[in-house]
């Protein structure tokens, strides 16, 4: 890949450069250090140099492509989101693998060819594939264009409203929030710990940390308040064996058979209930010491279980006291074992969700590139790995969350913590992805209805399993940080839109530039300038009739492209005049401008870009520069504007907005 990567920097002129690939979060990781080990020889040396200028000089960024990045941890979805840098617009970098669909018809045709014709097919078809990607492309921009501009007017129209409501409550966390986002635009490593404005850290700590703790406090000082930790520490420990006996007994139920089998898996299963045997003996030891009442309380055959009693006996925690007498239970050990519980179910939703976008993965790469019996059987080992992970997790976040029921009865809890069902685990696919990107809007128009005092039909997240959200981002009418996370994910997505409309404006406008050239630089072949050496025999190449030919083709090749450029100008006027009306409406962070704010000039603060740069803002397409930081020093004379601006939709607003600016 090191390769390849300095190849295709060899011929790059570039002041930056955006790479994005899968692993880009892992083989990025010293990078550098490979490429200086180069040698000179290297057919791509030149590359690797520019590499290394880029590197010194911070110009190089690093994605992972939207469907693979869900598959990822959660500092590699922030870290290496597209959807969070600067200048792409909706791109989703997976255009690499829409290759595929074009060339796995062809497979079992091109593995019976030799290398020589194989070489050959491959060559044709991707010239096939080029050309008609030529052929289509104004099509493809348009609809694209049609999109940004129904999508871009909404999510501008919700940034804008969300920014107004959350500027009357507090203008300084909205100036913070800027300040936060444009650190975070330009520190171009991005380490694990630094602040980030789309996440907000968890308050809660997982059962490894809890775990961790309570080693960390046993054995500490001998004051009276470390004595007090320190028997906290204890009962911690005590009690994440009790959760860790469960979860071994969920396992063993999996993996072993009840009876029967081989004399291996006999002796398998027998070492399994030895070990579960040893910790709950070791378990039943300790309880004698942290639950009294509970030990004595128990029958022999409770307190020293058999190997085969060791799977169902009863471990009297806490949780297991719902119908029974609670005052026998130290409430200290109880308060833990909630605090363990809640941990633990947060932990295995976590594991649930990762599972989820592996498996998603998976089956997106198992469709795409495998192929053969042999191939999919591997394949599916694999799958079912991943589904027995997800199984799993569901079943200890069941287990934990029954437990923490009995706790503490119903209550608010259950709006955060809700019962998995099977339909819930649902793997990550492309709709999937679109509903959980959707998930922020629909918490924003949520927020807006609270400050209208209207009430939200919640339809849209009624589709959505809900693992996939979290109910803390309910967060009413505060300000809160979960708030200003959702703040940022709007202004990243009005401003990637905004993006993408001037980005399609300048692609067709290119595109028809581009047909013109090559029709004139086929105008120049008409006369061919030079002999083409065929060998001895080569006067056929020097007559009348080969110019003849020359000319005729030349000139043919002139007219496709004049022709394209002539349907293409004329097929992509409308849009990009429509284009051209929403950018002069609508500022480089996001926000949209109604046709009065035009008029009597709109806040100096709508215009800071991730730069932090002042009001001045600037749209080029083209030839033409439109000035958008400037307005007229005209006034409104009556209330007319206003009324008309409550009833017009956002596309009437930017048409209005860019006549009254125009005039």
């Amino acid at each position: 890949m090191d390769w390849v990567f300095c190849g295709a920097l060899s011929f790059l002129r570039c002041a930056e450069v955006t790479v994005c690939y899968d692993i880009a979060c892992q083989w990025s990781k010293r990078l550098h250090e490979r490429i200086n080990k180069m040698s000179s020889n290297e057919a791509v040396f030149p590359g690797a140099i520019r590499f290394l200028q880029h590197h010194v000089d911070k110009t190089i960024t690093y994605v992972v492509p939207k469907f693979h990045l869900y598959a990822h941890k959660m500092f590699c979805q922030l870290r290496y989101a597209l959807g969070l840098l600067f200048g792409v617009g909706i791109t989703d970098g997976e255009g690499a693998e829409r290759v595929w669909s074009g060339a796995n018809p062809a497979a079992s045709s091109l593995r019976e060819m030799g290398a020589g014709g194989m070489s050959d097919t491959m060559d044709d078809m991707c010239s096939s594939w080029n050309w008609r990607k030529v052929c289509g492309i104004a099509n493809l921009l348009c609809e694209r264009m049609a999109r940004a501009l129904d999508d871009g007017a909404r999510q501008t129209a919700i940034f804008t409203q969300f920014t107004e409501a959350i500027e009357t409550d507090d203008p300084q966390r909205l100036a913070d929030e800027r300040a936060a986002i444009r650190t975070w635009d330009q520190d171009p490593e991005k380490k694990a710990g630094a602040p980030c404005p789309y996440f907000v850290e968890k308050t809660h700590l997982t059962v490894a940390e809890i775990k961790l703790q309570a080693e960390l406090d046993q054995g500490s000082s001998r004051s009276a308040a470390s004595l007090e930790v320190e028997e906290q520490a204890v009962l911690t420990t005590f009690l994440a064996r009790g959760l860790e006996i469960e979860g071994d007994r969920a396992r063993f139920y999996k993996k072993h058979k009840p009876s029967g089998g081989t004399v291996e898996q006999s002796t398998a299963r027998t070492r399994a209930l030895g070990m579960i045997l040893q910790e709950l003996l070791v378990f039943r030891r300790q309880q004698e010491l942290y639950m009294p009442e509970v030990y004595s309380a128990l029958t022999l055959d409770e307190r020293d279980p058999d190997r085969q009693a060791a799977l169902s006996v009863n471990l009297y925690l806490p949780s297991n006291f719902a119908n029974q007498d609670e005052t026998t239970v130290p409430a200290a050990v109880r308060s833990l074992e909630i605090q363990l519980r809640w941990a633990a179910m947060a932990d295995e939703l976590d594991n649930l969700r990762q599972q989820l976008r592996l498996k998603g993965c998976l089956n997106k790469f198992k469709l795409a590139q495998i192929t053969g019996q042999h191939n999919n059987t591997r394949a599916r080992e694999t799958q079912d790995i991943v589904l027995d992970n997800v199984e799993k997790a569901a079943k200890a976040y069941r287990r934990h969350r029954e437990a923490y029921l009995a706790l503490m009865g119903k209550g608010a809890w259950e709006d955060t913590m809700k019962p998995l069902r099977d339909i819930d685990c649902h793997g990550l696919g492309d709709r999937l992805l679109e509903q959980i990107e959707n998930m922020t809007e629909e918490n924003i128009q949520q927020f807006l209805a609270g400050k209208r005092g209207a009430d939200s039909s919640g339809e849209t997240r009624y589709e959505l399993p809900w693992i996939w959200y979290s109910e803390s981002e309910e967060f009413g009418l505060q300000v809160t940080d979960e708030l200003m996370v959702e703040w940022c994910k709007s202004r990243a997505r009005a401003q990637h839109w905004v993006q993408e409309v001037r980005l399609l404006d300048e692609e067709m406008r290119r595109i028809v530039e581009f047909s013109e050239n090559m029709a004139r630089i086929w105008d120049t072949r008409c006369k061919p300038q030079g002999r083409m050496d065929f060998g001895e025999e080569h006067a056929y190449a020097s007559d009348k009739g080969w110019e003849d030919g020359a000319r005729a083709y030349a000139s043919k090749q002139a007219w496709i492209r004049r022709s394209q450029a002539s349907k293409w100008r004329e097929q992509c006027q409308e849009l990009r005049a429509d284009a051209q009306r929403f950018i002069a409406v609508h500022t480089t962070e996001g926000l949209s401008i109604g046709p009065c704010q035009i008029m009597t000039g709109y806040d100096k603060s709508a215009f800071h870009t991730t730069g932090g740069e002042g009001p001045q803002q600037t749209s080029t397409s083209g030839n033409t520069q439109v000035d958008r930081g400037m307005s007229p020093s005209a006034q409104p004379t009556s209330d007319t504007d206003a009324e008309m601006e409550d009833r017009c939709s956002v596309r009437e607003k930017a048409t209005l907005g860019l006549r009254i600016y125009r005039s």
